[in-house]
């Protein structure tokens, strides 16, 4: 799969309504999680652990995007 394949396939992620809602909710619930703990420092690591990935899969979509606009500036 090629760039632009892979840019237009992120971009249909993203843009999903359903996709939206449920990362919103995922964020949403380990944040509450995380400021809730009573668990001790491991338990709240582990929520932000939780945060910080579901957040690195948003950013690789979008670097996906981000590489395909580098491609198409560099062959103009």
């Amino acid at each position: 799969m090629d760039i632009r394949e892979k840019a237009a396939q992120a971009s249909a992620i993203l843009d999903n309504e359903v996709f939206k809602e449920a990362v919103s909710n995922i964020e949403t619930t380990l944040i509450t999680e995380w400021k809730n703990c009573s668990e001790g420092p491991m338990a709240r690591d582990r929520y932000w652990a939780q945060i910080n990935a579901l957040k690195a899969i948003v950013e690789n979509l979008r670097a996906f995007i981000d590489d395909n606009k580098i491609v198409n500036k560099q062959e103009k």
